[in-house]
This record gives C-alpha cells, structure tokens and sequence, in this order.
C-alpha cells in the first residue's frame, strides 16, 4: 500500500456561466486519493462545493475536526456537495474524515462519502487513514485552496441578492484570506 495523499480540483467553475456575478460558491470535480484507494474523481457524476471545501479544509490546518460516523446527518464534513448556502451547511451530500493533529504529524481517519440525501447509502472507508507530516498535509491544502480562489480572482464582480448575503460573502473571504495568510507566516 501506497502512503498517498493527494486532493486536486480537477474542474472548476460557476453553476450557470450566463449569471456568474450571482454565483457565490465555485463547484466542480474533486481528484482525492488516500493511499490506494480513490474517494473521488472526474467522471463519476459527482459535483463538490470548492470554495465552501477549500474553507473547510483550511480550518483544519491547525485545528483537529472530528467526523463522527454516529451522526453523519449532522456534520458538515470537508468536502461539501455546494448546494449554493455560503453557510456551508444544510446538505448531507459530503466527503467527511476526522483529522487530529499530534506534534509534527496529522492523522487523517474515519473517511466517508455521502453521495445522496440519504446517510444511510453512505459509502463507508472503514480501515483507511493515514499518518502525513504537518507540512505535506499543509502544502496540499493551500495548492487545493489557492487554486479554488484564482477563479473568483479573475471573476466577474459579485452582485447580491441581499445584504446578507453580501456579508456572509464577506465574512466567508475574510476568514479564508485569515487563514491563508496564518498558514504562510
């Protein structure tokens, strides 16, 4: 077995092409592997949330997330389907793994894909984890979020709905630009 992690965008893009300025969420296909066994990938009719992921997934750089297979209807995972809520919650469509940080180290464990409403059709990754150093486990991570935000670089200005939605909006980007820059210090 292979000790392998590797988490690419593959695709990304705006929901609908002819309205960009409204879409606030990029989505598209996810590349992830661990080890050797493939999670996800293009071709497989599976659209994923990247931006609503790249956030979630860069809370974990220093912070430990816990999946708990016990109430997958009821954790937000890291990988999220982008169901179009900025909040990143609402929808059970997601890739979960817990990961626990211990010294230079990061375990990842407890994978799970949910690919419908339905928890209950989840597909379950029972003896799969893996133990990365901090900075490889780091460097995915940024290659993963950085590359998400290129799109809404070179995007359209936003326009929104609402004032909620523009401060969620701005809640969202401060937060991710926060920890990108943390995460580069």
């Amino acid at each position: 077995m292979k000790n392998n992690f590797q988490l690419k965008i593959m695709n990304q893009s705006w929901l609908d092409t002819s309205s960009t300025e409204y879409d606030l969420c990029s989505h598209g296909e996810i590349y992830l592997q661990v080890n050797d066994t493939i999670i996800t990938q293009s071709g497989v009719d599976e659209e994923w949330g990247i931006s609503e992921s790249a956030l979630a997934l860069l809370r974990t750089l220093d912070e430990d997330y816990i999946c708990n297979l016990n109430e997958l209807d009821k954790e937000e995972g890291l990988i999220f389907h982008g169901c179009g809520a900025i909040l990143m919650m609402g929808c059970p469509i997601a890739i979960h793994w817990s990961v626990k940080h211990t010294n230079d180290q990061v375990l990842l464990s407890d994978f799970v894909k949910v690919t419908t409403t339905s928890t209950d059709e989840a597909t379950h990754y029972p003896n799969l984890q893996i133990e990365l150093n901090k900075e490889d486990y780091k460097k995915q991570i940024l290659q993963f979020v950085l590359q998400a935000k290129q799109l809404f670089q070179t995007s359209p200005t936003k326009v929104f709905y609402d004032d909620y939605d523009k401060q969620m909006y701005k809640e969202f980007w401060e937060e991710y630009d926060q920890l990108i820059q943390k995460a580069t210090i």
